[in-house]
């Protein structure tokens, strides 16, 4: 996809739906209102990738946490057996 967005006057959305839902094919299109940006549409396959990265970034993020509050108190550290037993009484799991 082109990093670049397309623009297009927000008054035109309803004249050039057709146009419009071709170009998301290319990359987010952004509508504007006046000279700033108002609306960005992106193809909804696009928008779950997104989405999805975004849960893996925060994903790692966690991991990256849990491993340095492991690096700086190991016996802060709880084994499977403790959590899950934890799960398991709180109804989580």
């Amino acid at each position: 996809m082109d990093t670049t967005p397309k623009l297009m006057p927000l008054s035109e959305l309803g004249q050039r739906q057709a146009e419009i839902l071709a170009a998301l094919n290319e990359g987010p299109l952004v509508l504007t209102e006046g000279n700033r940006a108002a609306v960005i549409l992106v193809d909804a396959d696009y928008w779950n990738q997104i989405v999805q990265e975004l849960r893996d970034l925060r994903d790692t993020l966690d991991a990256m946490d849990a491993y340095q509050t492991y690096r700086q108190s190991p016996d802060y550290v709880k084994s499977w057996q403790v959590v899950r037993e934890t799960l398991v009484a709180s109804g989580l799991l």
